[in-house]
């Protein structure tokens, strides 16, 4: 009988790795935020950025990346190692919805404005900036 499920893939052990794409998500994040055909591929860049930069900080910290695309999770973990994450919990709830919803068609459509997705590229740079500025203190 074959095994049905996800095949684990060989992400980097490197966490400078892991910072370079949440860069590179945040600068696609930044440009499509300004068409608004294309805010919500704008949320979606955030929350990979944010996925991205705490699962950096982990892998840096504890030797690992957790799995999952949860950022309220994964931040709620890096603050068990750095408590300065808990101030992040709020910009993580905000941008969690926008992995799924903004990948496939949802039943009742989100609608986020050029506005908003400014606000969300801002958090996410935010986070990314503060992450930057914790792995710091190590190196």
């Amino acid at each position: 009988m074959l095994s049905v499920g996800r095949k684990k893939t060989r992400d980097s052990k490197i966490y400078t790795d892991w910072l370079i794409y949440a860069e590179s998500d945040l600068k696609a994040a930044d440009m499509l935020r300004r068409n608004q055909k294309t805010v919500l591929l704008s949320a979606f860049h955030s929350h990979q950025a944010i996925e991205k930069a705490l699962k950096a900080f982990m892998l840096e910290q504890k030797g690992y990346a957790p799995d999952g695309h949860n950022i309220i999770f994964l931040c709620k973990t890096a603050a068990k190692v750095n408590s300065g994450f808990f101030d992040w919990i709020d910009e993580c709830v905000a941008l969690n919805n926008y992995y799924i919803q903004t990948r496939y068609p949802p039943d009742f459509p989100l609608e986020i404005d050029k506005k908003s997705a400014k606000k969300y590229v801002a958090m996410a740079q935010g986070l990314y900036k503060f992450t930057l500025l914790e792995l710091a203190k190590f190196n």
